[in-house]
This record gives structure tokens, C-alpha cells and sequence, in this order.
């Protein structure tokens, strides 16, 4: 399982056209993203967020451990699911179906370096300029509305720059607000 989440990952890093249209082709139930993709990358999140807050930040306890890894989880699920939910409801200003599930994989595999960016921050915590990364995604949008959503062409700007900007900005908004209101 591990493997294939790191293969699927590089993949759509590396070569995301073809790995859209590899995801495509499989076929996944929704269940089967969520315990085979989805889930153990928020584990892995939540564990290095912990180990981060515990041993890589300058007050390094259990408490900021706890917390750390509390917004990063928070973060992360609530951005997925706001964003998911927002691009289903949007979906008939582009022409499209509403398909929550469907959706729901989209912004899963195109978060994908917003989540790899939620696994390595915790040990370069003073690194903020790896964030710039996460501008990436708006590649993998661009390329999964193509090949996995299979949106029409004249309306694929319009749906890249607003589903970019839910993507990478929910976990974004989320994240700043608890960790002001936590912290």
C-alpha cells in the first residue's frame, strides 16, 4: 500500500498526465481511494507533524506536539472536504455533473503536493519557501480536468484557477486560523 501511494504520488509529480489517465483507468471506488490513498496519507501527516512538534521545533513538548499534529489533521481534512464539496456544487457553472465522489478523488490526488508539503514542513519548520511548491498543484488540476474530469476546453481556465485556489488556500485558511486560535 505504501508503495503504491509513493508511486502514485511521484507519478503525478513527474508525470501527471499520464497518471490521471492511469487513475482514470482504474476505476477505484471511493472506498478504495479513501483506505488505499487517502487515509494513510493523513496518518503520515499526522505522525510527522507529531514528531516535528516533539523533537524538530525550538519547544519541542508533547503539548505543541499534540497541537501541531491536531491543526495539520484539521487542516488538511477540512480543506479536502470544503473543497470537494465546493467544486460539486460549482460543477454545473462548467458544464458538468454533479458527482460528489468522483470529485472527492479529484481534490484527493490533486492535493497531492499540498499533502507531501504537510509531510516534510514539520522537520524544516523556518522553511516557509517550500510553500511556494504547493503552486504545483495548479498543474495537476489543469491536467486531472483534462484527463480525469474531462471538462471542455473553453471553460478549463476557469475551473483550474478556481479549483487551484480551493484546493491550496481551504488548508491554507484552516490551518492559520487554528493555529492562532489553538496556539
Amino acid at each position: 500500500m505504501w508503495r503504491e501511494i509513493l508511486v502514485i504520488i511521484t507519478q503525478l509529480i513527474v508525470a501527471s498526465p499520464k497518471a490521471w489517465k492511469d487513475i482514470n483507468r482504474e476505476k477505484r471506488t471511493y472506498n478504495e481511494f479513501l483506505n488505499r490513498f487517502l487515509h494513510p496519507l493523513f496518518g503520515i501527516i499526522a505522525l510527522t507533524s507529531f514528531i516535528g512538534g516533539l523533537w524538530i521545533s525550538q519547544d519541542g513538548n508533547m503539548e505543541s506536539a499534540l497541537k501541531n499534529s491536531i491543526i495539520s489533521i484539521v487542516a488538511v481534512y477540512g480543506g479536502y472536504f470544503i473543497a470537494s464539496y465546493a467544486i460539486n456544487d460549482l460543477a454545473p457553472r462548467f458544464g458538468l455533473e454533479k458527482n460528489l465522489s468522483m470529485y472527492q478523488k479529484f481534490v484527493g490526488f490533486a492535493s497531492a503536493v499540498i499533502y507531501l508539503l504537510y509531510i516534510v514542513i514539520p522537520f524544516f519548520p523556518g522553511f516557509i519557501i517550500l510553500w511556494v511548491c504547493a503552486l504545483y498543484t495548479i498543474h495537476l488540476v489543469y491536467t486531472g480536468a483534462q484527463s480525469f474530469i474531462l471538462i471542455k476546453e473553453d471553460r478549463l481556465t476557469n475551473f483550474t484557477l478556481i479549483a487551484s485556489a480551493l484546493i491550496i488556500l481551504a488548508p491554507a485558511t484552516i490551518h492559520q486560523l487554528f493555529s492562532i486560535t489553538i496556539k
